[in-house]
């Protein structure tokens, strides 16, 4: 297999990977409004995507998995309930762009209550790991592997995920808006596609509910700058969209993000219709309750130890 299959295919998805060196974010929460920082740490194989918050004198690390959610209100929030304030809420599109790119292994240390929204999309965590390049290591990763399909349904919105040889999302939004409506957008995951076609999708609102979402201390970090804002009739950002179905496809983010909570590799295809932050956390919930619908394959080790990707990462062509 050479060096560009070995990282771009569904094969390269089984090798476990960290960044080369570290990498910092800054900027301001979405929802808090607080000015947070971020550092990204390479972590040894097996670590698994770790967020490190420091409560009083003490550091508490919290996994990011999906038994660590303690709220989905408008984003995906990881936390331990024994510390509190232990919790990092938005964490979304920065587990999107580290999923869709294979990174499996890091401490990720955060000093605010919030991953920073930057421009609204998962495009800025991209850029940083292209530049920063990336290091296989030598395991394979964990596999969940669908054999059956798990469905769920809540209030109008059905997730599930079905059998299939590598991962693929379908995600369907529908909104009585004239610029939005319904939409769909379907694509198998690769670090290309990613970064093309989805990582620079904005997270979207409408004017009509800041003073509503305000009141429950909610997009109080809310801009046109890290927002597509949608009036009663139209865009508001003068730029206008990215994408005529910006919005889906940064469903089709947040869905991703949501279930690299997994922690694991899927082969398997994620279908969502008016999907959103619970119901994406109540399907991997409902794994436990279908046991014969799926299988996992451990990690294990690799000789000879792979060589370091970021030549073939650096060479990926980002369209803004």
């Amino acid at each position: 297999m050479d060096s560009v299959n070995f990282f771009s295919g569904i094969e390269g998805y089984r090798i476990q990977k960290t960044l080369r060196t570290p990498l910092v974010f800054k900027g301001h929460g979405l929802h808090s409004g607080v000015t947070t920082r971020i550092e990204l740490i390479p972590a040894p194989p097996n670590t698994g995507i770790v967020f490190t918050q420091r409560v009083g004198r003490q550091t508490v690390d919290t996994p990011a998995h999906f038994s660590f959610v303690t709220a989905t209100a408008l984003a995906t929030t990881l936390g331990q309930k024994e510390f509190p304030g232990s919790e990092v809420a938005t964490v979304e599109h920065l587990m999107a762009a580290l999923y869709a790119m294979g990174i499996n292994n890091l401490k990720i240390e955060v000093r605010g209550p919030e991953i920073p929204i930057l421009d609204g999309s998962a495009l800025p965590f991209i850029e940083g790991i292209l530049d920063t390049g990336i290091e296989l290591q030598n395991y394979t990763h964990r596999v969940l592997k669908i054999l059956k399909p798990i469905k769920v349904y809540a209030h109008g919105a059905i997730c599930e995920l079905l059998p299939r040889k590598s991962l693929r999302l379908t995600t369907s939004i529908d909104f009585p808006h004239p610029e939005i409506g319904a939409q769909t957008f379907a694509m198998d995951v690769s670090p290309k596609s990613f970064s093309e076609m989805i990582a620079s999708a904005r997270t979207f609102g409408f004017l009509a509910d800041l003073d509503r979402l305000k009141a429950r201390e909610l997009a109080l970090g809310a801009s046109l700058e890290n927002v597509l804002g949608f009036s009663e009739t139209s865009v508001l950002n003068p730029e206008g969209m990215r994408f005529q179905d910006e919005c889906v496809r940064h469903k089709w983010l947040d869905a991703l993000g949501d279930l690299a909570l997994c922690g694991s590799w899927v082969e398997g295809e994620l279908v969502s219709f008016r999907g959103g932050h619970a119901i994406h956390l109540a399907l991997l919930k409902a794994l436990a309750t279908h046991p014969h619908h799926w299988e996992t394959l451990a990690p294990e080790s690799l000789r000879p130890y792979p060589a370091a990707a970021s030549p073939q990462v650096k060479a990926l062509r980002i369209r803004r």
